[in-house]
């Protein structure tokens, strides 16, 4: 299968690998603003790849990240979204199995809670 967005093509980036800020702000119809804030949110994952000496950003995001961000922004009927997530490449379905099931273990206890 494809690894382009079958559901959404039109959003897609077919080839690619990593986008610029721009970019995907103008494919989505937002503002790159907007999407730093999804950055500083933890909602959309970023590769910074800025100078040391800089306090400038040179964001890029992996195309894995921006499907992902994607299929959390989905709302509506349950059908429309699972359709989505099946044409995700099986390492990003894997991987958003794995964050589901992490967010539904219950907080442990700590080995040591027992001793205060």
């Amino acid at each position: 299968m494809s690894e382009q967005l079958q559901l959404f093509a039109s959003l897609d980036f077919p080839g690619r690998s990593t986008l610029m800020l721009w970019e995907m702000a103008t494919r989505l119809g937002v503002s790159v603003r907007h999407l730093l804030n999804q950055v500083d949110s933890g909602a959309l994952v970023i590769l910074d790849l800025k100078d040391p000496s800089s306090s400038r950003r040179c964001a890029r995001v992996p195309i894995e990240c921006y499907r992902a961000y994607i299929a959390r922004q989905l709302t509506g009927p349950a059908d429309v979204s699972a359709a989505f997530i099946r044409t995700l490449p099986p390492a990003e379905r894997r991987a958003l199995i794995r964050e589901l099931e992490a967010s539904l273990k219950p907080d442990l206890p700590s080995p040591i809670s027992h001793l205060r």
